[in-house]
């Protein structure tokens, strides 16, 4: 299919693209594509208005890899999500982020997909976006004149994934002690998409929950941070039958406009499975030789 008459714009730098996306009207950026393409697509064929200006990062070449220092990763917003699975640097609270990778698509949609594309996207089913608020990771955006402005992901999310500047790069910090837990459902089995999606940190200190994140993705809503489990979690123990305790210690809005029972279900075993998962790779550390 054809597309409706555009403009395409491919700026050099990101703060060339800033400038552009401001003073530009009726403008779209263009990451790896894999969601505005098919989106420009629907939207013709439902007879609806079309973006005029198209900006494309794909040149910008300070907008792409992965940089690690001792003290925190940074992801560069056009690195594609193949080359997060591949990198070296996912060690100690990172190495959630392959898990997550892997889980994104097919293969060759993971080598044109971007961070920026898929936390930007305002799809609320998204992978990352449950992780990254696990992780306390911050998003860094370039404005027209230069400025940086940092946000949580957890409060751009919050305020539905908009922006009006460019996205530049994710910044997380590191930290050895924390230690996650990832559930995802998809939602058909022909189609990858997540139904729902489960995050949970923590930091055990002896045989306690401390500093505990607990993340749910119900894909219709964005990502958000179950405070009422976290609350439970971080008042308790890895003692038996803590997993089944905690689900009677949610935050009900959350699942409840999943609608049918089933998902709800889903939702409750994922979360379940998460929190058991936590205390085995708790008692492994403890006990490396049973």
């Amino acid at each position: 299919m054809l597309l409706n008459p555009l403009t395409y714009h491919s700026p050099k730098t990101a703060l060339e693209a800033a400038q552009l996306y401001s003073n530009l009207p009726e403008a779209r950026i263009l990451a790896g594509g894999t969601f505005l393409l098919n989106n420009l697509k629907q939207l013709k064929k439902k007879g609806l208005k079309t973006p005029r200006n198209i900006i494309s990062l794909k040149h910008i070449e300070e907008l792409k890899g992965i940089v690690a220092n001792k003290e925190k990763l940074i992801i560069k917003s056009m690195t594609v999500i193949n080359d997060v699975f591949n990198s070296p640097h996912l060690t100690d609270n990172f190495s959630v982020l392959r898990t997550v990778c892997r889980n994104i698509s097919t293969n060759p949609i993971r080598n044109m997909a971007t961070v920026g594309g898929n936390l930007t996207s305002r799809y609320t089913w998204t992978e990352l976006g449950a992780v990254l608020i696990a992780l306390e990771a911050d998003m860094h955006f370039t404005g027209p004149d230069g400025k940086e402005e940092i946000i949580s992901v957890e409060d751009f999310l919050k305020n539905n994934a908009r922006s009006s500047t460019i996205f530049t790069h994710v910044s997380i910090k590191k930290n050895k002690e924390h230690s996650f837990a990832y559930q995802r459902i998809r939602k058909l089995s022909y189609i990858d998409v997540p139904m729902l999606a489960v995050c949970v940190r923590t930091t055990f200190k002896g045989d306690r929950f401390t500093d505990t994140h607990a993340v749910m993705n119900n894909c219709v809503n964005f990502a958000q941070r179950d405070l009422v489990l976290e609350e439970f979690l971080n008042k308790s123990s890895r003692r038996n039958g803590v997993a089944e305790e905690a689900l009677n210690h949610l935050d009900t809005k959350i699942y409840d406009i999943r609608g049918d029972d089933y998902k709800k279900a889903v939702f409750r075993v994922s979360i379940k499975n998460a929190i058991k998962d936590l205390i085995n790779q708790k008692e492994k550390n403890d006990h490396p030789d049973h």
